[in-house]
């Protein structure tokens, strides 16, 4: 059954990448068709604006923007900006600026790199942090338990 699942993703992948040999190899096609696929899939793993306690306000793609949000008593997640890729079409290099304040409860905010969490703070704190994208998942979350307090986020190519 799996084998039966990537034979059809492949599959899928080589249609995608069309017949045109003109300025790319079948290779490029079939890479960057399967980078258009799982950029597509990743949208789906961001929060809902609708569902964000924030504000977000995306800028070039939905790895960049600012995003200010006022928690009270905020028990959950929230992906707010990131997304599953190769390659990143505006280089790999992401500038993390933030604000968070917290009056009650506990919050974190982190970088998800593929299987590896990198706490960015999960105390009252303001920095300015870089970031190096990895090909796959590059989300960057808040977790909170009965959080009140707020955020502050800028995220920008560096």
């Amino acid at each position: 059954m799996k084998y039966k699942f990537l034979a059809a993703i492949c599959a899928i992948m080589v249609l995608l990448s069309g017949c045109s040999m003109n300025d790319k190899n079948l290779k490029d096609n079939i890479i960057d068709s399967y980078n258009s696929l799982i950029k597509n899939f990743s949208k789906q793993a961001l929060t809902k604006d609708k569902t964000l306690q924030g504000d977000r306000e995306t800028d070039t793609d939905e790895y960049t923007g600012t995003y200010t949000a006022d928690y009270n008593n905020f028990t959950g997640k929230e992906f707010i900006f990131g997304g599953t890729a190769l390659e990143r079409q505006n280089g790999n290099q992401l500038k993390v600026t933030y604000t968070l304040n917290i009056d009650k409860g506990k919050a974190k905010l982190y970088w998800i790199k593929g299987n590896e969490k990198h706490i960015i703070a999960n105390n009252s704190s303001e920095d300015v942090k870089e970031y190096t994208l990895s090909a796959g998942d590059n989300y960057i979350v808040l977790k909170g338990t009965n959080f009140k307090g707020t955020l502050e986020l800028k995220v920008e190519d560096s």
